[in-house]
């Protein structure tokens, strides 16, 4: 098997959601990830009452590693 690079299309569609999650990080970070599960959604909005700053980061980091929009696992198995 060889890992080789392929074109990744990006529709509008898949645009637009990740530009309003990303504007959510920066509003309000737990709303950004209410999809990812009750846990996580805890877990960035107790970073979040530490402080705004710790919040978006955490929120970022779980967007940024749950949908990489650059590259794609073409895993056939």
């Amino acid at each position: 098997m060889s890992n080789r690079d392929e074109n990744i299309e990006i529709t509008s569609g898949d645009l637009l959601s990740m530009l309003i999650r990303y504007i959510l990080c920066l509003i309000f970070p737990p709303l950004a990830v209410f999809d990812k599960g009750c846990g996580t959604m805890l877990l960035v909005f107790a970073f979040t009452i530490f402080g705004w700053l710790p919040g978006t980061i955490l929120a970022f980091l779980i967007c940024l590693r749950d949908k990489n929009y650059f590259r794609s696992d073409s895993r056939q198995g």
